[in-house]
């Protein structure tokens, strides 16, 4: 694709974080790397530069992001039809991809101001309905791309179908970790303890359902009719401007001298039982720390017809119930649970 900055829509439907991104000399890297994978995306639909600058630009942003997470992971894509979004092969196996995401609603409760608000008066009954509706909302996504059965489309018959969600449905949902996620997933809530030996798992409670207000959703997507058809679910929390400003500022791919800290929650190697811990730093040209794979999991499905192949992804962090019906999987080294990242220019 080209000209994806060139406007199409009028000026009224312009999405913000388009603006922020075209306007804003604070994102112009991530600009530039946008606009340089673009070139490399074919737009199947005829839709995606239209919706990219109005209201579909998160979930555009998202489908960029998988593309270039997939590309990095040397997989070959297959444009023989236009969905799912993905199809992509590695050597002689192949498999489909759908993208989803949580997107904001007009009037939604859980407003930015709203949970700033929460966090400074450290009200934690808001903050575990902030919690909760999160599984509410990724609960819903899954659901309504299930409603779609893909499975039953010629073309993906007999063939893993994944669907790859990330939370963007308010201020706080880049933030919050997986640990609900897999308690939706997979209907299971591991209790830990911290100690001196590092934390120690203390039992394993099985979710029957998630509550938000009055919405109630049951437990275990994976134990659902017709989820036998989905292979596997790709996820991440850090698909965002800051990931792709970041990736760009360390490449060089901007001529702004711009002074980016990142902060947040890693994973610690240095033991197995080691908690999450801090980190700091400044992102700086030429020096590459980060990767596209660095917060995204994938979760497999223990109940697929077609199950993902485990091993054709590398450095990837991947979770699945191992034959004594724990959770067992793959860690990558360093893997961030969540972030956030601070921007300044220097003039």
């Amino acid at each position: 694709m080209e000209d994806i900055y060139k406007i199409i829509v009028s000026e009224d439907k312009l999405n913000r974080k388009f603006k922020l991104l075209t306007e804003s000399s604070l994102f112009d890297p991530a600009k530039n790397i946008i606009e340089n994978i673009c070139f490399l995306i074919n737009d199947q639909d005829g839709n995606f530069i239209k919706d990219f600058q109005s209201t579909g630009f998160d979930a555009r942003l998202w489908e960029i992001y998988l593309f270039i997470f997939l590309k990095e992971n040397q997989f070959e894509f297959i444009e023989d039809e236009n969905r799912p979004d993905f199809h992509v092969k590695k050597k002689d196996y192949d498999f489909f991809i759908e993208a989803s995401l949580s997107a904001e609603k007009i009037g939604e409760k859980y407003s930015e101001e709203f949970i700033k608000e929460s966090v400074e008066k450290v009200d934690l009954a808001v903050q575990k309905e902030i919690t909760d509706y999160y599984s509410i909302r990724l609960g819903s996504v899954l659901f309504s791309k299930l409603n779609k059965k893909y499975w039953e489309l010629d073309w993906v018959k007999d063939k893993p179908l994944v669907f790859a969600i990330t939370p963007s449905h308010n201020y706080m949902a880049k933030f919050l970790p997986d640990a609900k996620l897999m308690e939706y997933l997979y209907g299971k809530k591991i209790i830990t303890k911290e100690t001196e030996k590092g934390l120690e798992h203390v039992r394993t409670e099985i979710v029957t359902e998630h509550k938000n207000d009055e919405k109630v959703i049951p437990s275990y997507f994976f134990s659902h009719p017709n989820t036998e058809n989905v292979s596997a679910i790709i996820f991440s929390n850090n698909c965002d401007l800051h990931k792709f400003n970041r990736m760009a500022y360390e490449h060089k791919l901007s001529d702004k001298e711009l002074i980016i800290v990142r902060s947040g929650s890693k994973y610690d190697d240095s033991s197995p039982n080691a908690p999450a811990k801090d980190f700091s730093y400044h992102v700086e040209k030429g020096r590459s720390i980060e990767e596209w794979n660095e917060s995204l999991t994938i979760y497999h499905n223990p109940n697929a017809k077609f199950p993902l192949d485990r091993n054709i992804f590398h450095n990837v962090r991947q979770i699945w119930i191992n034959d004594d019906g724990e959770f067992d999987g793959i860690m990558m080294k360093n893997y961030v649970f969540h972030s956030i990242t601070m921007s300044a220019e220097i003039k």
